[in-house]
């Protein structure tokens, strides 16, 4: 499956783990649409039988950003981190949630050091980033 990339919409895509869909299709989704960008979050978006795998890695390669939430069971997903792994290797902006998680534990676990210089979002300051996203929006969608 190939997408092709419209050059007039800014994608984000969203790397959460299935037992943290809820708070992103309920509460950070519906922030990050508010920006204008079109946001891939797999649920809703794969149907059975579809080729999980090759729809992920579509949406990766067309993507501008990749938000990942950070949660205690996302950090036990491998597909987290293959996202944001192939996420790193496209230079593609990203952008890290921590909810319920600290950054000792992600220093402990190696993932700061995978992240490098990247500034870890609290949930609190959602608002911030989607002000932020939107001028990214505007930037690519507008000139």
């Amino acid at each position: 499956m190939s997408v092709q990339p419209d050059p007039t919409v800014y994608r984000v895509f969203f790397s959460h783990g299935g037992e943290d869909t809820w708070i992103v299709k309920d509460y950070f989704g519906p922030k990050v649409r508010s920006s204008g960008a079109e946001v891939f979050i797999d649920e809703g978006e794969i149907s059975y039988g579809d080729d999980f795998r090759d729809i992920v890695f579509s949406q990766l390669k067309i993507c501008d950003e990749l938000l990942v939430l950070l949660t205690p069971s996302s950090l036990k997903r491998p597909w987290v981190f293959a996202e944001l792994g192939a996420s790193i290797l496209r230079n593609t902006h990203v952008v890290v949630i921590r909810y319920g998680v600290s950054e000792e534990e992600l220093r402990t676990l190696g993932i700061l050091s995978i992240l490098g210089t990247k500034k870890l979002l609290a949930p609190s300051e959602c608002d911030k980033y989607v002000e932020q996203l939107s001028y990214r929006v505007r930037d690519k969608c507008h000139g």
